[in-house]
């Protein structure tokens, strides 16, 4: 059994990820909500007893391997061992089963939050005491024990160097002990590794960052010019690439990592290095260069768009959404909407000052048009699907109309154009707003006009009760119907149909 764990802010972005998988159902957990929705407003009491908190959502999967199924009953017991195990014995959580893929699997919603006392659970070593209750689980149901892909690519610390780490971890958050434990030397050099190697560097580049980091590297090259391995030294102590793991030898370190070895590029720069190895950093200097190295990490690509596609899209969006080409135009231009490699529609998620931060797919059959997050088991970025209309470029934003989707904002910005015979007459974003916990309050709170145009069902209106509480001036406006591109839609229908009437009259009058 493979278990994978990650921490997020949005339960409900979550839970909604959750629901709308094919084949899933909700098969346990200790809450009486009955879906995503009910689920949500209840993990609000939690997340109350702590709102300073940032990450407070933890999500499980529990994978068994291929071949292998149980049955709900036994798939909560497993989940319900495992989470008391983990800490997590005064928690919320729910249990969804997912049957989408050749092997059975589970995920687990829970807060982080205890409801005995507003605390945030622990989760020191949290891998590593996963790693230990799912062998014990494995041996308890019988089940096929199953290498995780990190397990096989990193060798883990020695049993003894776990409990003894542990043992201090309890001392410390006990008073014993004054000093917060040290990771074993083994894992701090494969964490600098992985560090260092985000962005896929070169094999010099990547031997100058560990030089530069204090780890010593050693390499040599056979007669024939074949690799004879590689080997680190940290804090005095030496490992082979083959004790860290597979990903960590010469080879690994290409395959699985990703380095860019070319030797007649390479070899010479990295003979130079390893002779005249750098001089490690000063200790306030390390922290900043590995900084430089990660943010290269995060800065996000958009999935590729299948340009041969674009006149599809454009005559979906104008012939059968009701928008005009005065907004399809430039949203394609500047892609922030188009269809990917994968026959998806995407939109493209930026933060305030334009830069691209993620992506949101939209499933045009969706009545509510609501989009799920890209890729769909990553975190809400911190951005939103947003465009401005009218005044002057340089202007100051005097409105915010807040949506529940791209094509609702889209939507809105027609609807509000037209009611104003043309732009309007002041600098006016439309957002699309996927997470209502995910809000710009710093930059909403100096408008004084916004528009709350969310959805009229149960969710945009409770998002709107939500931001009301933040943002006392915000005003709700709901439309007539469900969505605010079906209101847009009819507008179009009843404009086309009042033409043909006019055009008729007109030739009737000729005549």
């Amino acid at each position: 059994m493979i278990g994978n764990q990650t921490k997020g802010k949005s339960f409900r972005g979550l839970l909604d990820y959750l629901e709308n998988k094919e084949q899933s159902f909700l098969i346990g957990g200790n809450m009486f909500g009955t879906n995503a929705r009910e689920l949500a407003r209840e993990f609000r009491l939690s997340r109350q007893l702590n709102p300073e908190a940032d990450k407070v959502v933890h999500h499980v999967s529990l994978s068994l391997s291929p071949g292998e199924k149980l049955d709900n009953d036994t798939w909560c017991e497993i989940a319900d061992k495992y989470m008391n195990a983990m800490g997590y014995t005064a928690n919320q959580y729910a249990i969804y089963r997912h049957s989408d893929r050749n092997h059975d699997h589970i995920h687990i919603c829970a807060s982080r939050i205890s409801l005995d006392d507003g605390k945030i659970t622990r989760d020191s070593w949290e891998y590593v005491r996963s790693e230990k209750i799912i062998r014990q689980l494995e041996l308890e149901y019988e089940l096929q024990p199953t290498i995780s892909s990190k397990e096989k690519l990193s060798r883990a610390p020695s049993i003894g160097q776990q409990q003894r780490v542990e043992r201090e971890q309890r001392e410390y958050e006990q008073g014993l002990r004054e000093t917060v434990p040290q990771k074993p030397i083994k894992t701090q050099l494969i964490e600098l590794i992985d560090r260092a190697t985000v962005d896929k560097p070169t094999m010099p580049q990547l031997i100058e960052r560990l030089q530069l980091l204090g780890v010593e590297v050693r390499h040599g090259l056979t007669r024939n010019g074949k690799s004879k391995g590689i080997s680190y030294s940290w804090n005095d102590q030496k490992f082979s690439g083959t004790s860290l793991g597979p990903a960590y030898t010469w080879t690994g370190l290409q395959k699985h990592k990703g380095i860019d070895y070319q030797p007649q590029r390479d070899d010479e720069r990295i003979n130079v290095l390893l002779v005249i190895p750098d001089k490690p950093l000063p200790i306030e200097q390390l922290e900043k260069f590995l900084q430089e190295i990660e943010l290269k990490q995060t800065q996000w690509s958009p999935p590729a768009e299948d340009e041969s596609l674009r006149p599809v899209l454009q005559n979906y969006l104008t012939q059968k959404r009701g928008l005009t080409n005065y907004l399809v135009g430039p949203l394609q231009r500047q892609g922030l909407g188009y269809i990917d490699q994968q026959r998806q529609v995407v939109f493209i998620k930026r933060d305030l000052n334009g830069e691209k931060t993620g992506a949101l797919v939209w499933d045009t059959t969706r009545l509510d048009n609501r989009c799920s997050q890209y890729p769909s088991d990553s975190e809400r970025s911190k951005g939103w699907f947003h465009f401005k209309l009218g005044g002057e470029a340089d202007n100051k934003i005097e409105r915010v109309f807040l949506c529940d989707s791209p094509i609702d904002a889209l939507s809105m910005a027609e609807i509000d154009s037209s009611g104003h015979k043309g732009l309007p007459p002041v600098r006016t974003m439309y957002m699309a707003l996927d997470d209502p916990d995910n809000l710009p309050v710093e930059f909403l709170k100096n408008i004084s006009r916004i528009g709350l145009a969310f959805n009229n069902d149960d969710r945009g209106n409770e998002a709107s009760v939500l931001i009301q509480k933040m943002l006392p001036q915000a005003k709700r406006i709901a439309p007539s119907g469900r969505t605010w591109n079906e209101i847009l839609v009819e507008e179009r229908q009843q404009q086309q149909q009042e033409i043909l009437e006019q055009k008729q009259r007109s030739r009737g009058f000729s005549r």
